[in-house]
């Protein structure tokens, strides 16, 4: 399974009320406006191989981007909402790899949040 749809799978199965839905690749052009919603956009980074020898390799270390979109009304604790985000990928054998400042959207004055997950899937 792609590493996208892996971690979509993750936080679909925690079932954060903070988040109305779950995307991967790409927003839908009908979701794109929507600052009433938050919404949490999974994309692929990276893919490198690990574990070589014998001239094959034996896993694989895959990255994605975490991007999520608050709506404007927030009436929820973002910091506790992304630290309980974060403690499950963790605790479901993924890295954090990186945690971006949050930034606000000229345009919307959405404000957004970035992070890095990175996990090592050994090859059967």
């Amino acid at each position: 399974m792609l590493a996208t749809l892996e971690a979509k799978k993750l936080i679909d199965g925690e079932h954060f009320s903070e988040v109305q839905q779950v995307y991967t690749s790409n927003l839908p052009q009908e979701v794109v406006d929507n600052v009433g919603d938050t919404l949490i956009l999974i994309t692929d980074v990276n893919t490198s191989l690990d574990l070589t020898g014998n001239n094959s390799f034996y896993a694989t270390n895959r990255q994605v981007e975490i991007q999520i979109f608050y709506k404007l009304d927030i009436d929820f604790d973002i910091e506790q909402f992304e630290l309980r985000l974060l403690k499950l990928f963790k605790g479901n054998h993924w890295s954090i790899a990186d945690i971006r400042e949050h930034t606000v959207d000229p345009d919307t004055k959405q404000m957004t949040a970035v992070f890095y997950v990175t996990q090592n899937k050994i090859l059967n």
